[in-house]
């Protein structure tokens, strides 16, 4: 705050007291007192004075000389200040000082609203991102004025700049530029300064502004002011703006794709890709308008866009030197090129892209067909497997009135043998028909899941045709019909066991729907291939209908009497055509509707290989003759009991021993007891909760004297658990277990 004026300057309100040496206040005036009923404090007792006047008025009334203090009173009620200037006047004579007391408190309060005032606008400036600095016109050009808060590029805050010269503030570089600039200069005008300084962090930062010298009244120099603000974002803006504009003029050239720059429609650039697209040289496209290379019909369009400046892509066709359409991806862009805005257009060729959309949507129809068939297809597996519900209840049914018959027969005290023969003839031909079914649905989903593996080999269709021949023979005599097979020595390369399903399939359903006549079987000669023709005297088979039975669940004629007491599921073509996929092989269809059909399947020629000895016969009752002299040794492992009773009972009305276990553990213990017996280990994959037979059977060998095959049954057709029963060297069989392939396999792996 500035120094108060004397007291002989100030209006006295008549405020005195006078103080003897050491003694008490005397002698109040009546504007004394007037202050002791304002503030409720005492001079007596100095309680009036607020506690930071107190001592330095007792130090001064303590000292025999004269004294100007300034002291502040106690609040008023209203809680304003009161501040006083007090003049003592030492009176040697009386040994007493005269106080005189004046108020100052509005002067006070003025100064200091003068100082915030000043304070604030200080801040202000320097709050402000510039610098402001006014030297004098003395030679050392001392600073009078310093603000903004670039001031702490020049010197820290802490350091007051006011009264330095300029060559402590700014170096002799920058001091020796001012004064060349300030010499150059004209009174009153502006002069551009620039200058670049570092930072505390070592950044180069970089001022840019003006210097000006300052006139009075009477046209003198008064000082010189400069001011200035920071530019380094810019300078860094315009660094980066000139190294884009560079980075795309290096695009532009390289660019595979065609760009032409223009402003208002005019070409100021092209790119090499657009002159090669266009057949035209980029000097020949600077004369012209680019609104002129579109073409006619889609010209309207473009300039729509181009007046919204839309940077949406969008198609239309140029026009080359040659007058061909060319159809194109327009994709505009504003930029700014040496300081022009310009409009800059990317060219895309994409005529190989509409060509691609359009095997796309090519695509798109045939999968959307495809999806339309599986949808039909389901809907039509649905509504045939509620259809066919009745079929595969029929013979389940049968077996519940056989076996009720069996055993109203077991309490008739004479059994006649021929009935109990028809029985079990009977009830194996429900099984047989009702296995039929499941495997024709296990083949499918086998199929599905792409679980069938083709090794071609050399196949002899001699004795693919024999066999055969001997499982179906019976079936063709039992409906009244002849099956010739014409026996060939021909040898084709492929997989034997997906040809026989495919044969098979065709045979059983030439079977299935042939009256009356014969099921002839034959193969001839086609170049490098060998054409298997099937041919019937059945019902035929409509135009109309030779594709549609190739589906899942299609039959010709589902109202046909059923062959055998059992009608098919309409399967057994859809497997055929899949499994022909698979081979790589030609199948074909010929029909007359009530005069019968052919079908055919092509395979490749191969050579002949060495033919091992025949193998026994497998019909079931030649198979029960060979294994009536083998007495096997046989440990079964089930936890179904059931299924555990019936291979119990049926391996020992074979004559054979058997050992049960229903869990691991058991097969353990018996393996471990009777392990110099046991020759032959038919085992369940799943023997409930987590364990499975990939578990267990290594333990159970190893408690065997003995090396002894091992049979695995399982109704779990998937693809994962046929790999891991194949990787432990053991074989296969899926539930149910004909009785022959049962024969087979106690009759194979028995030692001499």
């Amino acid at each position: 705050m500035d120094a108060l004026p004397p007291i002989a300057q100030l209006p006295l309100p008549g405020a005195r007291f006078t103080v003897a040496f050491g003694a008490s206040p005397s002698g109040l005036s009546a504007g004394s007192r007037a202050l002791e009923a304002r503030t409720g404090g005492r001079w007596s007792d100095w309680s009036i004075l607020a506690p930071d006047s107190r001592a330095p008025l007792l130090a001064a009334l303590g000292r025999a000389q004269s004294f100007a203090l300034d002291l502040r009173l106690r609040d008023d009620p209203q809680g304003r200040a009161i501040h006083l200037h007090c003049a003592g006047h030492w009176q040697a004579e009386r040994r007493a000082h005269a106080c005189l007391l004046a108020d100052v408190s509005d002067l006070r309060a003025a100064h200091e609203a003068t100082d915030r005032r000043l304070q604030l606008l200080q801040e202000m400036v320097d709050s402000l991102p510039l610098l402001m600095i006014q030297l004098d016109t003395g030679p050392d050009l001392r600073c009078a004025f310093a603000g903004g808060a670039l001031l702490e590029l020049i010197t820290p805050r802490d350091r007051p700049l006011v009264g330095r010269d300029a060559l402590s503030l700014f170096g002799q570089e920058l001091f020796d530029s001012i004064q060349a600039r300030l010499r150059e200069g004209t009174p009153g005008q502006p002069l551009p300064f620039a200058w670049r300084v570092t930072d505390a962090q070592g950044l180069e930062r970089v001022l840019e502004g003006s210097l000006r010298t300052l006139v009075n009244e009477a046209g003198l120099p008064s000082g010189h002011l400069l001011d200035a603000l920071e530019t380094t974002a810019y300078h860094a803006t315009m660094a980066q703006l000139r190294s884009s504009e560079e980075r795309v003029r290096r695009f532009v050239a390289a660019s595979s794709d065609a760009i032409i720059v223009h402003v208002a429609q005019r070409i100021v650039d092209a790119n090499p890709a657009a002159c090669r697209l266009l057949d035209t040289p980029a000097q020949a496209l600077r004369e012209r308008r680019f609104e002129d290379l579109i073409a006619p019909e889609d010209r309207a369009a473009y300039l729509t866009n181009t007046g919204e400046e839309s940077n949406d892509a969008h198609e239309c066709g140029l026009i080359d030197r040659h007058g061909a359409r060319l159809a194109v991806e327009l994709i505009d862009r504003t930029v700014q090129r040496q300081g022009r805005r310009m409009r800059m257009t990317i060219i895309r060729d994409v005529r190989d892209r509409r060509e691609a959309q359009a095997r796309i949507r090519e695509l798109i129809a045939h999968l959307s067909a495809q999806k339309d068939r599986a949808e039909a297809a389901d809907r039509a597996k649905s509504l045939f497997l509620s259809a066919a519900s009745h079929d595969l209840r029929q013979p389940i049914h049968a077996l519940g009135l056989f076996l009720t018959s069996l055993e109203t027969l077991t309490r008739n005290p004479v059994m006649p043998l021929a009935t109990l023969d028809e029985l079990g003839r009977r009830m194996r031909a429900s099984l047989d028909a009702l296995s039929r079914l499941l495997n024709s649905l296990l083949d499918v989903s086998r199929l599905d899941a792409n679980a069938v593996v083709v090794t071609p080999v050399p196949v002899s269709l001699e004795r693919m045709f024999s066999e055969l021949d001997d499982d179906l023979a019976d079936t063709a005599i039992q409906k009244g019909l002849r099956l010739d097979v014409m026996q060939s020595s021909a040898w084709v390369h492929t997989d034997p066991v997906v040809l026989r399903r495919i044969v098979d399939n065709l045979v059983s359903n030439a079977i299935r729907y042939t009256r009356r006549g014969r099921v002839l079987v034959g193969a001839r000669p086609r170049g490098a291939c060998v054409e298997i023709q099937v041919w019937d005297t059945g019902i035929g088979i409509a135009a109309d209908q030779l594709d549609a039975i190739f589906g899942e669940f299609y039959q010709v004629s589902p109202n046909t009497p059923p062959a055998g007491g059992l009608r098919g599921l309409g399967l057994g073509l859809s497997i055929v055509q899949r499994s022909a996929r698979l081979l790589n092989a030609r199948l074909q269809v010929r029909s007359t509707p009530g005069r019968g059909s052919m079908f055919s399947i092509t395979v490749p020629r191969g050579e002949p290989a060495p033919v091992d000895p025949a193998p026994a016969p497998s019909a079931p009752a030649i198979a029960a003759a060979h294994t009536e002299n083998i007495k096997r040794h046989v440990l079964v492992i089930d936890d179904d009991a059931q299924v555990l009773s019936a291979m119990q009972q049926l391996l020992q009305a074979w004559g054979h021993k058997v050992w049960c276990a229903a869990d691991a553990d058991q097969a353990i213990t018996l393996a471990v007891m009777h392990g110099d017996d046991i020759d032959l280990v038919l085992t369940d994959y799943h023997l409930g909760g987590e364990i499975n037979a990939s578990q267990f059977i290594d333990t159970v060998r190893a408690c065997l004297p003995r090396p002894v095959p091992v049979h695995v049954f399982t109704a779990d057709t998937s693809t994962p658990v046929a790999q891991e029963i194949r990787a432990l060297g053991l074989s296969l069989l899926h539930k149910p277990v004909r009785h022959d392939a049962l024969q087979q396999v106690l009759e194979q792996e028995a030692v001499p």
